[in-house]
C-alpha cells in the first residue's frame, strides 16, 4: 500500500488515511487476543532473579527441543528422540548442532512444524548480504515480539497513547518529492512518521521544526537517520526545541559511540539502543541507566569466542514454535561485561559492553540527501546469493551481485524497480554480476560502501 503508484498520486490526507488503515491492521495482528497476558508476563519477568530466569530458560528449551524433534522435519532428521531423554537444560544445548543462515535457506519449509499453532505468516529479509531469508511465524510469536518492543519503549519513557516520532525505512513520502513535508501523521498510533530517504542539509531545518511542533515523548529511528539530524544541529550550533522528549530508541543498525554522544547532546535525552534480528533468536535492550542488557527471558543465547574479546551470538528463540531456530548463529558480535557486574537498575539480565553488528556507509544523492540502511532494495528479489552496493561517483550507484541458478531478467527488473522506488531517478544505476564480493581488510562483509 505505502509507496504504491496509487498512494503516490493521492493527496496527503488520503495518504494519511492509508497509513492509519495499515497500522491499525498491524496493531490488530501484533496485539491479538493473547497479547495482554503475554505483555503482563514479559513485564513481570524483567524482575526475576537469576535462578528464576535460568529455570524459565530450562523449561522453555526442553519444550522447544522436544517439540522440534517430534514435529519439525529438519530437526527430526538431526535429533534422535532417545538421545534427548534425561538431558539437563540449558547445559545440553552445547551437544546439539548449530545452524546458520545458509542452513535455513537450504532447509526452507522443512524447518516449519507439522503441528499447527494456528495461522502462520511468511516474511523475508535480505539482511546485510542481499540474499533473501524466508521465515514463518505464528500469532504467538508476533504478539510476544511486540510485548518486548513495548517493554523497551516503556524503559525509554513511553506510555500508551503518548506521541511518538518514527524515522525508519517506510516509504511514506514519494522518492521524487523535492519539497517538504517529508513526513505524514499516523493517526492510528499518534505518531509522526518521517522519511529517512529525504534527509539533507537543506531539509534538516524543516525536519526539526516539524519534530519540535509535534513534540513526541519518544523517537524511534535508525541511528544513521537521527544521527544525521544530530550532527547537523551541532554543526549549526543548535539544540532541539521540543519539551516532551524523554528518550530516543535506535535499532536495525549499529549505534557508534560518536553517534550516541552527538544524539544525546543535540536532543538532550538518553539514547536507548535495541539490538534484535528478523530471526528473533536474541535481543539486547537498554535500561533506564543506559546499560545494554542481554534479555534472557526473550531467548537462550550462547556466546562463541571470536577475536579481541568479542563473542558471536548463538541464539535459540522462545517465540516461535511454528518455525523454531535452535542454536542459530547470528554472525553478530558482542563484548560482554564481567559476569559478576550488576546494573543499578536492579534487573538480573547479563550486561553487554558493546554490540558489534552491521556498519554500512550512507550513500549520497542529488540535493545533498544522505540515505542509510539500503537492504530494502533487495526485498522480494530472487536469484541473488550475495550483493554489495558501491558508490564511487556522485552520479552512479553500482550493485555487485553474486547470482544463483534462479537469477534472471526478472531479478534485474525487480532490483531496479526497488531502487528507483526508494532512491528516485536522480542517480544512475549499474548492476554487475561478479563471482565474489571483496571483503574488508579483516575479512568482514560490508553491504554498502561509499567512496565519495
Amino acid at each position: 500500500m505505502l509507496g504504491s503508484f496509487a498512494y503516490r498520486r493521492c493527496p496527503i490526507w488520503v495518504q494519511e488515511s492509508f497509513i492509519a488503515a495499515k497500522f491499525s491492521l498491524r496493531r490488530m495482528m501484533r496485539e491479538g487476543r493473547a497479547f495482554d497476558a503475554i505483555a503482563a508476563q514479559v513485564d513481570e519477568s524483567q524482575w526475576w532473579s537469576e535462578r528464576e530466569l535460568r529455570d524459565f530458560q530450562s523449561r522453555k528449551l526442553r519444550m522447544i527441543v522436544e517439540s522440534a524433534a517430534r514435529h519439525v522435519p529438519y530437526y527430526r532428521d538431526k535429533y534422535r528422540q532417545p538421545d534427548l531423554e534425561g538431558l539437563e537444560f540449558p547445559e545440553a544445548m552445547a551437544k546439539l548442532p548449530s545452524i546458520t543462515k545458509a542452513d535455513v535457506r537450504e532447509g526452507g519449509k522443512s524447518l516449519v512444524s507439522e503441528k499447527k499453532q494456528g495461522p502462520v505468516f511468511s516474511g523475508s529479509t535480505s539482511g546485510t548480504t542481499g540474499a533473501p531469508l524466508n521465515l514463518y511465524q505464528d500469532m504467538h510469536a508476533i504478539n510476544r515480539e511486540n510485548a518486548f518492543i513495548w517493554r523497551q519503549l516503556t524503559w525509554a519513557g513511553l506510555r500508551r497513547g503518548d506521541r511518538r516520532a518514527w524515522m525508519r525505512g517506510d516509504m511514506i513520502v514519494p522518492a521524487t518529492q523535492e519539497k517538504p513535508p517529508y513526513w505524514r501523521v499516523n493517526h492510528a498510533e499518534n505518531m509522526l512518521m518521517f522519511s529517512s530517504y529525504h534527509l539533507s542539509e537543506p531539509a534538516a531545518p524543516a525536519y526539526l521544526d516539524s519534530l519540535a511542533r509535534f513534540d513526541p515523548v519518544v523517537i524511534q529511528a535508525y541511528p544513521s537517520s537521527i544521527g544525521f539530524l544530530a550532527a547537523w544541529m551541532l554543526s549549526a550550533g543548535l539544540r532541539y526545541r521540543g519539551s516532551s522528549l524523554r528518550g530516543i530508541v535506535t535499532s536495525s543498525e549499529t549505534l557508534s559511540d560518536i553517534q550516541r554522544r552527538e544524539i544525546e547532546s543535540a536532543f538532550a535525552c538518553r539514547v536507548f539502543d535495541w539490538y534484535g534480528q528478523f530471526e528473533r533468536v536474541a535481543a539486547i535492550g537498554t535500561c533506564e541507566r543506559g546499560r545494554h542488557h542481554l534479555l534472557t527471558d526473550y531467548s537462550y543465547v550462547e556466546m562463541l569466542p571470536a577475536e579481541d574479546g568479542l563473542f558471536e551470538l548463538v541464539g535459540t528463540g522462545f517465540n516461535n514454535l511454528s518455525m523454531p531456530l535452535i542454536r542459530y548463529r547470528c554472525e553478530d558480535l558482542v563484548r560482554p561485561a564481567p559476569a559478576t557486574e550488576r546494573c543499578a537498575c536492579g534487573r538480573s539480565f547479563p550486561l553487554i559492553e558493546q554490540v558489534v553488528g552491521r556498519i554500512d556507509d550512507p550513500i549520497k544523492l542529488p540535493g545533498g540527501r544522505s540515505v542509510g540502511r539500503l537492504d530494502h532494495l533487495f526485498k522480494g528479489v530472487e536469484g541473488i546469493l550475495e550483493a554489495q552496493i558501491r558508490q564511487d561517483r556522485f552520479d552512479t550507484l553500482t550493485m555487485l551481485v553474486v547470482a544463483s541458478a534462479t537469477f534472471s531478467d526478472r531479478t534485474l527488473a525487480t532490483l531496479e524497480s526497488n531502487a528507483r522506488h526508494r532512491l528516485g531517478d536522480g542517480i544512475a544505476l549499474e548492476v554487475r554480476v561478479v563471482d565474489s564480493i571483496p571483503r574488508t581488510g579483516n575479512g568482514k562483509f560490508k553491504g554498502v560502501v561509499c567512496n565519495v
